[in-house]
């Protein structure tokens, strides 16, 4: 097998991958890829030792199907839901926006969403 080192601020993917994640790297400073909701849920199935979708759904107090429209990207990963997630692995909000792949800089509120004083 070769053994070929990584440059500086290089990562190994497979180092952080569900079923293949190391405890020892951030996910604050990770920079693992493109947008992939897919890629958020099977992690924090993985480090919570969930079996599926529907357990994470019990153990997090959400409806299964906003599961399941997260990961099909009908629906969009929102704040909600990366609290939830925040607090089930102690995973910071930024490391988990890392994993998911949101790469912006400030969140957008959607329409009507703070708007309360913005008349």
């Amino acid at each position: 097998m070769w053994n070929i080192p990584l440059l500086a601020g290089e990562h190994d993917m497979a180092e952080y991958m569900p079923s293949g994640h190391r405890q020892d790297l951030d996910p604050d400073f990770m920079d693992l890829g493109s947008y992939d909701s897919n890629h958020l849920l099977d992690s924090v199935l993985d480090q919570l030792h969930l079996p599926d979708d529907a357990a994470l759904a019990r153990a997090i107090d959400v409806d299964p199907a906003l599961l399941a429209d997260v990961r099909e990207m009908r629906r969009d990963v929102d704040a909600s839901l990366l609290i939830r997630l925040h607090e089930m692995t102690d995973i910071s909000i930024t490391g988990l926006r890392n994993i998911l792949g949101d790469r912006r800089r400030r969140t957008r509120l959607d329409e009507g969403e703070g708007s309360e004083g913005n008349q």
